[in-house]
């Protein structure tokens, strides 16, 4: 009851404004919607970047179960200059709502919100029929060594994100990849809830030159699923394509097969 309380909050508020914190090193755009924690949108241009703002919120509303038929257009609410391989998703931005303070309502509703997201990030590979089919197009180096290829290189490297999201906070822990992706995530927010029963989210921490906050990183695990679960649902449409599966599920509501 308490994501459904928060999803009509979040919809009523992005019925009215998108604000768009924007990121850029220049050869790439990347953005997050203020509005809607984790939703993101990427281009090579800044107007590529907002032009798809509309439709990431409606698939981001309709993953929530709240369907709205109009849509403000984005804004620019917030700019960040780096270095980062921007045009890959590297980014280290941190919104300027992130360094303020947070109820303990608020974190426990972003910390059901980045549940719901690893439950439908985990669904969503579950039910995938083809784990270990080659994307050739995907075959490629990033900043983070070579691109995942297979639904399940994707799906492992979302599962240990999460130990690098928790790391951020300099919290002791230990990495066990042979648990489940919930079981992990379960373990992560037991931690950041001790941290946050402590310190609020008062605290900037500066890890490797980039600041992060607790509420950054409650948002940064949502934007992990959708960023790769988006992924993982390329792959699957065009499997669809070239006739190797005949359908495939879409928690997320992405619709890529109406925006290929």
């Amino acid at each position: 009851m308490a994501l459904l309380s928060f999803a009509r909050e979040l919809s009523l508020v992005a019925s009215s404004h998108l604000s768009v914190a924007l990121e850029t090193n220049g050869k790439g755009f990347h953005g997050f919607i203020v509005e809607l924690p984790g939703a993101f949108v990427r281009g090579a241009k800044e107007e590529e970047a907002l032009s798809k703002a509309q439709h990431e919120a409606t698939s981001y509303l309709a993953w929530l179960g709240r369907e709205l038929k109009q849509l403000p257009k984005a804004h620019i609410v917030q700019t960040h200059q780096c270095k980062l391989t921007v045009e890959d998703a590297d980014c280290e931005i941190l919104l300027d709502v992130d360094r303020g303070p947070m109820s303990d309502r608020e974190f426990q509703l972003l910390v059901e919100l980045a549940k719901h997201s690893g439950a439908s990030f985990a669904k969503l590979y579950d039910r995938t029929q083809l784990k270990d089919w080659v994307d050739e197009a995907r075959i490629r180096k990033t900043f983070y060594g070579q691109n995942k290829k297979t639904i399940k290189e994707i799906f492992d490297h979302v599962k240990r994100t999460q130990y690098y999201y928790l790391s951020r906070t300099g919290i002791a822990f230990s990495e066990d990849d042979a648990l489940p992706l919930m079981e992990i995530r379960e373990l992560s927010f037991d931690s950041l809830a001790h941290l946050f029963s402590k310190e609020g989210n008062s605290k900037i921490y500066n890890v490797q030159n980039e600041e992060w906050t607790l509420k950054k990183i409650l948002r940064r695990f949502v934007w992990h699923d959708r960023i790769h679960g988006k992924a993982i649902t390329r792959i699957q449409e065009k499997q669809r394509q070239l006739g190797l599966i005949d359908r495939y599920e879409d928690p997320f509501r992405f619709n890529i097969h109406r925006t290929s």
